[in-house]
């Protein structure tokens, strides 16, 4: 039996990228779900945060700031022989990361009494420190920081005690100004030595410098190399460019004939190059051939093969191919010839001009040989003679500059008293508390989301199992399920009973009527709902004045006949009927509430439930069954514990899955569904039963259409009388 045809319920349609990774139904869902995950972690978060903030210690910060002066306006500048640019962004951050120098840091706490001798015990600390853990400790309490597009730089100093932490920062800066001040002295002190020495071995060297000058002018005599110079100088670089250009042209032509010789001689092929394809006697042949394949089309349509009108066309169709062919490789071998020649031609231009090239940088070298050692000379005494004299200029700066000292360095701010401390910083706390409380929330509440491996929602069985979703069955509470309570009976404001109206209208969409007939409603695991939902639905039919009849196939455990009466009575039902012992007028029982309902209890035990389904005619069951009803529905076996409902499930016209949501697994379906796939079970879809119906839940159709089952077209005071589901 073929599937029914699901045009007219298609699973829905995958969303887009964009929608698919920001899901704010699924987001909001998720937030209240696991909001009590999300507040556990917000309130750890802020008590730890509040135990911190009691047993942190209180620091403070003194803050100082010193100016790096740029000293562009300085007439002396002797510093440069040996000191640093102040001008430069790296200069700046050098001077911040003197501040923390572990030699200035030392002075700090030895002027200030706070450098301990090694294995002494200082205030506040549980074991003796050494004067290196002291200084360590020191200088993480110290920063300096360059401040963004000026020559300012911050430094603070971090400590327990505010008055200290002021004391503290200013002796820093003061000691730096001292340090820096003598190392300026002694820097001008040491550039005027260096200068003296240069300057006597500058003064020697320009002496020597234009004694070899003057002795290579007499030997070679005074004559003057510019002339030749500029002779051959232009006509190497006429001759280098003709070369480049030559070489240039030698390649191309070179790739075009190489090129060339790749041709095919498949003219089909040999159609596809430009050179070809544009040749006017290619281009003429070709138009030619096109009409006459379009000639040929007409005359093929109208005569046969041995027509002599076909055979003529088909001739003279050949006879344009060959021609074609013919014209194409004369083109192919005309352009080979011609790419030869042109190469032949670049070659012999391209060692023409090497050789002339060579003769000429010959006749250069040896014009210049006598030229290129005069040169060497002459700017041998040129560089020497302008160093001296700058060594002689500096040498008079540094005099001067040894009279004085620049402040490169001083302070604009001297750090005061902290009135409050910088540490802890109470309201930070709180918030990086509460904002990663937040977060590890959300990040648990994803995480357990992700390894959630049932369908929660409409769209993630749709998408995922490729069928359509028939319907979705709320906890209806334990009334329904456990009281034996036909919730399809109950009045049109019940939301059960618009559940299964809901479902029996989707089914009747599945095709035509002729086709949906016989119902089977199975699970892949026990408690799943099936048996509730098919006798529900079966009402639901009966409802519709249809005579429907509910038939409990699932030998192993039958639920239909306790449902009904509360025990099992082993009354003559299925089986006795398969075994002839019952007629199915016999067995058939009719249902005191709804008038055209019967139901067929399982009947007698079998010791093998698979034996008999296998041995019995079901079809001619069914067959029967619908001369006496208009609607049949089986109850049949879970499909993963046992074999029983593939036995019979090709044989109905619709075979619906009841999957229970938020507890079967995905894996737990899809094998479900391969089973009845390989048993040629029209599958119409499935039902998701046992969803949770809490507001923006997302997991049935208030999710799907903004509405709640029992809501649509009451009036206010109608709905604030409806029965609240459990």
């Amino acid at each position: 039996m073929q599937n029914p045809d699901p045009l007219d319920l298609p699973p829905s349609q995958p969303p887009s990228a964009s929608g698919s990774i920001v899901d704010l139904h699924g987001i909001i869902r998720l937030v209240l779900d696991k909001g009590w995950l999300i507040v556990s972690c917000v309130v750890l978060a802020v008590i730890a945060a509040a135990v911190y903030v009691e047993r942190a210690p209180r620091v403070y910060e003194a803050l100082t700031t010193v100016q790096v002066e740029q000293e562009d306006a300085k007439v002396v500048k002797a510093e440069q022989v040996v000191s640093e640019d102040m001008r430069g962004l790296d200069v700046l951050n050098t001077v911040a990361q003197k501040m923390g120098n572990s030699h200035l840091l030392e002075q700090v706490l030895e002027t200030n009494h706070l450098m301990p001798p090694n294995g002494s015990l200082v205030p506040n600390a549980s074991k003796p420190l050494t004067a290196e853990e002291t200084l360590t400790k020191f200088s993480r309490d110290v920063k300096a920081t360059l401040r963004r597009n000026t020559r300012l730089i911050d430094i603070t100093v971090r400590n327990t005690s505010p008055q200290l932490a002021a004391q503290l920062a200013n002796s820093l800066v003061n000691i730096y100004l001292e340090d820096d001040a003598e190392a300026q002295h002694s820097t001008t002190q040491g550039a005027n030595s260096f200068l003296q020495l240069e300057a006597a071995r500058q003064e020697k060297k320009l002496r020597e410098s234009e004694q070899a000058l003057e002795d290579y002018r007499k030997k070679v005599g005074s004559i003057s190399l510019e002339q030749n110079q500029d002779i051959i100088t232009p006509k190497l670089q006429d001759l280098n460019k003709r070369l480049t250009q030559s070489k240039a042209n030698l390649i191309e032509a070179q790739s075009l004939y190489q090129d060339s010789l790749k041709m095919p001689t498949n003219v089909d092929n040999l159609l596809a190059y430009t050179n070809v394809m544009q040749d006017p006697e290619v281009v003429q042949i070709s138009t030619t051939v096109a009409k006459q394949v379009n000639d040929f089309v007409l005359i093929r349509q109208r005569y046969r093969e041995k027509h002599p009108k076909y055979v003529l066309a088909s001739a003279q169709l050949e006879a344009l191919k060959q021609q074609l062919a013919t014209t194409a490789l004369k083109v192919r071998s005309r352009t080979q010839e011609s790419l030869q020649i042109a190469y032949q031609n670049a070659l012999s231009s391209e060692l023409g001009l090497e050789g002339q090239l060579h003769n000429t940088e010959t006749n250069a070298l040896e014009l210049g040989d006598v030229g290129v050692q005069f040169n060497v000379l002459s700017r041998e005494v040129e560089l020497d003679k302008k160093a001296f004299d700058d060594i002689v200029g500096r040498l008079g700066e540094t005099k001067v500059e040894a009279q004085i000292t620049p402040e490169r360095v001083h302070a604009i701010q001297s750090a005061l008293v902290p009135e409050r401390p910088a540490s802890p910083r109470v309201k930070l706390v709180f918030a990086l508390a509460l904002f990663g409380g937040v977060a590890v929330g959300l990040g648990l509440s994803f995480l357990m989301e992700s390894i959630n491996t049932t369908f929660r929602t409409v769209d993630e069985a749709e998408q995922h199992l490729g069928l359509p979703v028939l319907g979705t069955i709320p906890k209806l509470g334990k009334g329904a399920a456990e009281s034996n309570k036909l919730v399809a009976t109950e009045g049109s404001k019940s939301t059960g009973a618009e559940v299964f109206r809901t479902l029996r209208t989707t089914l009747s969409m599945l095709g035509p009527e002729n086709d949906r007939k016989t119902y089977l409603f199975t699970s892949s695991l026990p408690d799943e709902g099936k048996t509730f939902t098919s006798l529900n639905y079966a009402v639901s039919l009966a409802q519709q004045d249809l005579r429907t009849v509910l038939v409990d196939v699932d030998l192993r455990r039958p639920s239909v006949e306790e449902f009904f009466t509360g025990k099992r009575n082993n009354l003559p039902g299925a089986t006795d009927y398969f075994l002839g012992r019952k007629t199915l007028a016999e067995v058939c029982i009719q249902h005191k509430d709804v008038p055209k309902f019967c139901w067929v209890p399982s009947g007698s035990s079998v010791p093998n439930p698979v034996e008999l389904l296998t041995k019995v005619d079901f079809q001619r069951f069914l067959n029967e069954a619908l001369t006496q009803f208009d609607r049949v529905v089986i109850d049949t076996a879970p499909l993963l514990p046992v074999s029983d409902t593939l036995l019979v499930a090709s044989k109905v016209q619709t075979v619906v899955l009841v999957v229970h949501g938020c507890k079967t697994a995905r894996k737990v379906v899809e094998r479900s569904l391969q089973l009845l796939n390989k048993a040629n079970a029209p599958i119409g879809g499935i039902v998701l039963n046992l969803m949770p119906s809490r507001r923006f839940s997302g997991y049935y159709y208030s999710y799907y259409h903004g509405y709640g089952y029992g809501h649509y077209g009451y009036n206010e005071k109608e709905s604030a009388k409806a029965p609240v589901d459990a």
